[in-house]
């Protein structure tokens, strides 16, 4: 796990910009982001994070900090991107935080380099995200905690809902997230698979009903 202390500030005033200060050489990822007022005492943060390295990066973590008027911290999150950020390149961050005071501070909390594995199961992420697989981030510990036992992890496994069948795909290591789909995207999957044996191997599998996934996670775009 490396990790990365770069503090960076942006005032709130309706919706700000936020920019890195001038990062030292070894220094590998930075964060642009805006914050802006989001209702019922919250604030919406989104923005950028770049990857200076060479390497890609994976399980990136970052800090939102909320501060005072005098820049004290009042109180702070951490939250996970989700999304790998391949070397030289960006990736587009948006999330809601609690408290809306007068700034926000952005830190790269943590983050790893992928190996060849991780490499890999990016590879299948990005396939079942392309196919329309919904992507849901467990952003709070009662999801991490539920993500940790859908079972097997990092295989695709057939769940029923009032006589509907949709996939799941569980990867708690990597992005810390689950892809649900549809049938018909599920064979979306199947037929790009066929196309690239280099793809993680997927696994058909019909397991029982859960209701705790389907409210957990909700909302869902088909009911």
């Amino acid at each position: 796990m490396v990790a990365l202390a770069l503090l960076l500030g942006a005032g709130l005033v309706a919706a700000s910009p936020g920019r890195a200060n001038p990062a030292p050489a070894e220094s590998r990822l930075h964060v642009e982001w805006t914050v802006a007022a989001a209702g019922q005492g919250q604030s919406r943060v989104f923005g950028y994070v770049y990857n200076d390295y060479r390497e890609n990066a994976v399980n990136v973590q970052l800090r939102i900090t909320e501060l005072d008027a005098s820049g004290q911290p009042v109180a702070s999150v951490i939250w996970p991107v989700g999304d790998a950020v391949a070397a030289g390149s960006r990736v587009f961050f948006d999330t809601r935080v609690p408290g809306n005071g007068a700034s926000h501070r952005v830190a790269v909390e943590s983050f790893d380099f992928m190996t060849d594995g991780e490499w890999q199961t990016r590879t299948t992420e990005q396939l079942l995200a392309t196919e329309g697989f919904q992507k849901k981030v467990a952003d709070t510990p009662e999801k991490l905690a539920h993500l940790e036992t859908l079972t097997p992890a990092r295989k695709l496994v057939a769940r029923q809902r009032n006589g509907e069948t949709y996939y799941v795909y569980a990867d708690p290591a990597v992005c810390k997230c689950l892809y649900v789909g549809t049938a018909a995207q599920y064979q979306g999957v199947l037929d790009k698979r066929l196309e690239n044996e280099q793809l993680q191997a997927l696994q058909d599998h019909v397991d029982y009903y859960d209701p705790v996934l389907w409210s957990l996670w909700a909302p869902w775009p088909w009911f």
